[in-house]
């Protein structure tokens, strides 16, 4: 089986405490976020972050 990229799409803010933690964790979902799935195709993961 052949590894695979996976893209978790954030926004500036979320992308901020990804960077204060080291770029080792992501920071606890909100309340209003939706359940993490994963996106296989990058340009979509940009897509959802930017929209």
């Amino acid at each position: 089986m052949e590894p695979k990229v996976l893209f978790r799409p954030v926004g500036p803010t979320e992308l901020a405490l990804i960077e204060a933690s080291g770029w080792k964790a992501f920071p606890p979902r909100l309340p209003d976020q939706p359940i993490f799935y994963p996106v296989l195709n990058e340009a979509y993961a940009v897509q959802i972050a930017r929209d």
